[in-house]
């Protein structure tokens, strides 16, 4: 986890001879890409099955997303799967123009576009279910134990998030 390691204090151990920690250096000791890889790792494990219903990963986390939460705003949409608008806007008409999401404009705020999985989209669903539960199922690993990862996960993604937060208002 060498990413994590606290620094040292200014004025110390800054010198040209300075002994470089290698172990902190090693790639296989970051975490950040212990998380990469497996993100990778697991977007591969379920590209076949999103071939099988033609969506791409980022597409299939919008129609997550509306499938959840009908109604939901673009910027909405954005900042729930992390995404800015210039990302999600082209994933979204993608899927509009394959008859998957249908857009209006708020009635409320004309400036706000509203979003909604179609028919066709919610058959979708059992598509993705069987995928998310033949991976699971082939990981071997208890469901309770996928919880707790995802929960470890979210919350050092909630950690992080704070600290890039701290360091744009510097």
């Amino acid at each position: 986890m060498g990413d994590f390691r606290p620094s040292e204090p200014e004025g110390h151990g800054s010198g040209a001879d300075e002994a470089i920690d290698c172990e902190l250096l090693s790639l296989n000791a970051q975490l950040c890409f212990a998380l990469y890889s497996t993100s990778r790792s697991m977007t591969a494990a379920y590209r076949p099955f999103l071939e099988d219903m033609r969506l791409t990963y980022p597409q299939y986390l919008v129609l997550l997303a509306l499938w959840e939460r009908p109604g939901i705003t673009m910027k909405e949409l954005g900042e729930q799967i992390h995404l800015d608008y210039g990302t999600v806007s082209p994933l979204v008409q993608r899927l509009q123009a394959r008859g998957l999401v249908d857009s209006a404009r708020s009635p409320a705020d004309g400036r706000a576009v509203v979003l909604h999985a179609t028919p066709a989209s919610l058959e979708l669903r059992h598509g993705a279910q069987h995928m998310i539960q033949t991976v699971l199922d082939v990981v071997g690993i208890p469901v309770d134990g996928i919880e707790a990862l995802r929960d470890q996960v979210k919350a050092l993604g909630a950690r992080l998030d704070a600290v890039v937060a701290h360091q744009r208002g510097r």
